[in-house]
């Protein structure tokens, strides 16, 4: 798509308009058009083909064959070519709403060199059209003083020649399309599907369903979810038994949602169980006006992109930045209505009955009903596949709803799609350069071949692509199972970009077919920029001096980072990591043979130590003193990462005062079942939380599934009163979404749920250091990140020792102000 095209698609919602999206490839071409369009007046649309793109000028008064006409012509944001046939009705509230005819149509040619007219201001070019002919002159007009020069103003004029007519007004002799042969007044919307007025209250009979059960509301329904399963369940059942018959839908790509309406109140209470109302802006306010006082309708929450396929990545950008008009809410259940329980009733009935609850809402309002086909699924599974879309859910016509994953419902992705590390590359002539990439997964810690994908990919991103692997190849080892054939042609490279592949299956040998690049998979995170510069810590002479014995020894595998990776690492990040590590007691995790089952924690010292490591002398809780290790500069820290140290851990607080601690961490630790987008979720609930009690938290991935969660304290409390504070507070977060949270430890009371883990608050505890790396595969980081920033991550573990040196270089360190957070500690009891 040019980039030009990008203030058109800016100003266009294109699941409530007809225009074209753009982004078509086409030959060179010279047509032009003249649309009349019908919007708060009417006016009329030049377009010329130019570079790919259609130049547009709005004429108000529309063109003239008389010479002496000079009619103003504002130009306006280039159109797609597409738009050149583009003839119906831009609803009313969308961005030029109103009808729009092709009024004329036909080629053009410049009679100078285009670029140069059109930066110089006198643009002079010829028409042969069915109304339009001849010689034409654009010609820019001065900004008047004070004028917004960004308004560019042109004057469009016939020039005298054959086709000139100082007695014929076209625009009333020939007012119709030439594309429908009608007049604008004639092009009238298309009725909406199902258009009904919305229902009066009361007139809605929720307890004629059959299985309905009057009850009150509860407060929460877990949400049922689908089976995956290879394809859409086919075969329409008799129109009088419906038990063999399916509904089909289009399966969405955002938050699960359960909208719950009581007398005015809305709560929009995720999969998860967690309560994120005042996260979706203005969407609560369009349950409050729908005419029931009491409902739960279940649906996903969700943004569309300019094609009107439902995106992740946009959802998570419009709540990072506050969620906006944007937001959609596809309603595809109705499980309760005015006093009346329907989970028993059959699917279709509940359908029936919320599509009547919708019936009235506008094209584009916030809450949508998501519709479905009826019998054989594959039509649509087919049609997903074709447009893009993430897949089907099929649903059983009679089932009632169930919490929790089902064989009623069912779910296929239109095609599939994963993630692969890029684990190399090849060349060819023809191709200019990039031909394919070599992709590979991880099983069991060893990365393995899984063939070549040589589509997907345009010149630029090629060429892109090209320049950051060069930079990978050094060192790099092939991954498991390549064949002779790929171990000649391939350039490898070390595992460290992974790729998102559309594909058709899998071989008998686990090679992907028919792959389609998709894009890079996007690390997210780290994008706002540092609030503080820190001061350099590690000089380029500390850089220059980094050495390992054994510094191309692999950890974690044949295809994993070696010694001298990780010291460069933690010398690359030392001036953002540092000052969170400086003067705080450390623990150390070891990997002196790069085996993971002979790493090893080190809390004190031990022989051979780096003499520029400071050791203190501390009581344990057995009332034993032992020697303890602390970081108190550049030397040491660096002296420990080239000593064979894969984890630092610190104490919540300074080895000068070890018992005043400055800092509480509540670990959220997913049980069984709670996927990456939950977890996420539920850290966001908690910092309001925390924030309602007067702290002010900061997020840090765990390197793991989890998240940290860290709170800056004043020293005004021991160890005890600490650990005591964070129970209490734990306690209470928990109990504000019980179904989601737990404060017990042991894996029983975590499926499904999430524990918070307070006991990282006692005297001798640590956690994971910000920016140390975790001793997993390919070394994810336990990496500081913003807020808003924590919503856009996909993939946290490619957060890890190759990416985030750079990354910090251009974001800077999210925590840089996190000493001067400090708030007291809240008093409260355990019951909060």
């Amino acid at each position: 798509m040019p980039s030009n095209l990008k203030p058109y698609r800016a100003k266009r919602e294109f699941s409530r308009t007809p225009e074209p999206v753009g982004g078509a490839v086409f030959d060179a071409g010279n047509r032009f058009v003249v649309h009349k369009h019908h919007a708060t007046a009417d006016h009329y649309d030049l377009r010329l083909e130019v570079g790919g793109v259609l130049k547009s000028w709005a004429v108000p008064r529309g063109p003239s064959l008389n010479p002496a006409d000079k009619r103003l012509a504002v130009e306006t944001e280039d159109h797609p070519l597409e738009y050149i046939d583009f003839e119906g009705v831009i609803p009313e509230g969308e961005y030029g709403g109103g009808p729009m005819i092709v009024w004329d149509t036909g080629t053009w040619a410049p009679m100078e060199d285009v670029e140069k007219s059109l930066r110089t201001g006198a643009f002079k070019f010829r028409l042969a059209g069915e109304k339009l002919n001849g010689g034409w002159m654009l010609t820019r007009l001065k900004p008047k003083p004070g004028e917004n020069e960004a308004k560019k103003n042109w004057l469009l004029f016939k020039e005298r020649d054959l086709a000139s007519d100082t007695k014929l007004d076209i625009l009333e002799a020939r007012p119709e399309s030439v594309k429908s042969g009608r007049r604008i007044e004639e092009l009238a919307a298309p009725p909406r599907k199902a258009e009904r007025l919305p229902p009066k209250a009361g007139s809605l009979k929720p307890g004629a369903l059959p299985g309905a059960v009057k009850a009150a509301p509860p407060s929460r329904i877990e949400p049922q979810l689908a089976t995956q399963v290879p394809k859409p369940p086919g075969g329409e059942g008799p129109a009088e038994n419906t038990s063999e018959l399916w509904l089909h839908e289009i399966k969405f790509d955002g938050y699960r949602t359960m909208a719950h309406v009581v007398d005015g109140e809305v709560r929009l209470i995720t999969r998860g169980g967690i309560d994120w109302t005042k996260r979706y802006g203005d969407l609560p306010q369009a349950f409050a006006r729908l005419p029931v006082s009491q409902a739960i309708i279940d649906g996903e929450i969700m943004v569309l992109d300019e094609k009107g396929i439902s995106r992740f990545a946009l959802l998570q950008h419009a709540l990072s930045a506050g969620a906006g008009s944007k937001l959609h809410f596809y309603a595809f259940d109705l499980l309760h209505l005015d006093g009346w329980d329907l989970r028993k009733a059959p699917l279709q009935k509940r359908k029936a009955l919320l599509a009547e609850l919708l019936a009235g809402q506008a094209a584009n309002a916030a809450i949508q009903f998501s519709d479905h086909v009826e019998g054989d699924g594959q039509g649509l599974y087919e049609q997903a596949s074709d447009l893009g879309l993430e897949g089907v859910v099929s649903k059983r016509a009679d089932a009632s709803y169930q919490s929790g994953r089902t064989k009623s419902w069912t779910k296929v992705k239109a095609q599939k799609t994963d993630d692969f590390v890029i684990a190399g590359y090849t060349v060819s002539d023809r191709a200019e350069g990039l031909a394919a990439l070599g992709m590979a997964e991880f099983e069991n810690g060893e990365l393995h071949y899984r063939g070549k994908v040589g589509t997907g990919f345009d010149r630029d991103m090629a060429t892109d692509l090209l320049a950051r692997l060069e930079r990978l190849t050094a060192g790099a080892t092939p991954p498991e199972g390549a064949p002779r054939e790929i171990m000649r042609e391939m350039h490898w490279v070390k595992p460290l970009l992974s790729a998102r592949i559309r594909y058709s299956n899998r071989t008998a040998d686990n090679a992907i077919r028919h792959g389609v690049f998709r894009g890079l998979r996007d690390v997210g995170g780290l994008t706002t920029p540092a609030p503080v510069k820190r001061k350099r810590l590690i000089a380029e002479s500390d850089l220059a001096t980094i050495w390992v014995t054994n510094p191309e020894r692999r950890l974690f595998g044949k295809t994993g980072p070696t010694k001298l990776d990780i010291a460069v690492y933690y010398a690359l990040v030392g001036d953002f990591m540092l000052p969170h590590i400086i003067g705080r007691p450390v623990s150390l995790v070891r990997c002196p043979t790069g085996k993971p089952q002979d790493c090893f924690f080190q809390r004190h010292a031990f022989t051979g130590m780096p003499p520029s490591v400071v050791t203190f002398g501390a009581t344990n809780s057995e009332g034993e003193t032992k020697s303890y290790l602390s970081v108190e500069g550049a030397k040491g820290y660096l002296a420990l990462a080239q000593f064979g140290v894969v984890e630092f851990h610190t104490w919540g607080t300074h080895r000068t005062s070890l018992d005043k601690p400055d800092q509480i961490v509540f670990d959220l630790d997913p049980g069984e079942g709670i996927t990456w987008r939950e977890v996420v979720e539920a850290a966001v609930h908690i910092k309001g939380g925390l924030e309602g009690l007067g702290l002010v938290p900061f997020a840090k991935t765990s390197g793991g599934k989890g998240i940290h969660i860290t709170v800056p304290v004043t020293r005004k409390q021991n160890w005890k009163k600490l650990h005591q504070a964070s129970s209490a507070i734990s306690t209470y977060l928990a109990a504000s979404a019980p179904d989601t949270f737990t404060t017990t430890m042991g894996k029983e009371n975590r499926k499904r749920r999430i524990f918070i883990d307070f006991h990282r608050n006692a005297r001798g505890h640590t956690s994971a250091a910000p920016y140390s790396l975790r001793a997993r595969t390919n070394l994810p980081a336990s990496t500081p990140v913003s807020w808003a920033d924590l919503e856009t991550i996909d993939a946290p573990e490619d957060l890890n020792y190759a990416s985030l040196p750079g990354l910090l270089e251009t974001s800077g360190d999210p925590w840089a102000e996190i000493d001067e957070a400090a708030r007291d500690l809240p008093v409260m009891d355990k019951a909060g």
